[in-house]
């Protein structure tokens, strides 16, 4: 969802952001966004190159890696031993790492060893009320809230053709003048949130 949500938001200013998808084999982000996705078999070396590959050689793009949480900690251990974010950063790119905070404390924690050992230019926590958080004292942190979405609206939502970019553009995408309220509720709430990333990224390479 959040990925989904990210990648119309950048559309909708203007960007043209390329998805590398790992949740391989599924794949589900390819099903909203065809024309640019790349599905990437982490687990493997070859998809490994593919991804580091696909990003060093073509900069000056957004990209948006979706990561299924059983490769999340693959990932980064990979990006740290071939220094992957050192790399991307030196071609001009700035890494925000998006990272669900759930129910677990640990999870908090693995979080802050992120981003010590890994040193994006941003960690933003993210509070998913569809399974609840264990973040609660934000401090000076970057945070979205996603919030848990009506079921039926979620539902359709993930209709293969529906798109949050068109439904915000004013196409209805077949819901009813209510779910349409909800939704866009919903979307704006996560854009706004969004917006304030590229502040927070400036604000954090000054603080050194």
């Amino acid at each position: 969802m959040l990925a989904r949500v990210l990648v119309d938001y950048l559309m909708l200013n203007g960007r043209d952001p390329f998805v590398i998808d790992v949740d391989f084999p599924e794949g589900p982000l390819r099903t909203y966004f065809p024309g640019r996705t790349a599905l990437v078999d982490f687990a493997a070396t070859a998809g490994q190159m593919k991804l580091f590959d696909t990003i060093l050689g073509s900069p000056g793009r957004d990209y948006i890696i979706d990561l299924p949480s059983s490769q999340t900690q693959n990932f980064f251990k990979t990006c740290i031993e071939l220094a992957f974010i050192a790399e991307a950063q030196r071609l001009g790119f700035r890494i925000v790492v998006l990272f669900v905070v759930d129910q677990n404390p640990d999870s908090l924690k693995a979080a802050d060893d992120l981003d010590r050992q890994a040193r994006p230019d941003l960690i933003v926590l993210v509070r998913n009320g569809f399974v609840g958080s264990a973040l609660t004292n934000i401090g000076h942190r970057t945070v979205i809230d996603l919030p848990a979405l009506d079921p039926e609206i979620a539902a359709l939502t993930e209709a293969r053709r529906f798109s949050f970019r068109s439904f915000l553009l004013d196409d209805d995408q077949g819901l009813e003048a209510g779910q349409r309220t909800v939704l866009k509720s919903f979307l704006y709430g996560i854009m706004t949130s969004l917006r304030d990333i590229a502040p927070a990224v400036t604000l954090r390479a000054l603080r050194g």
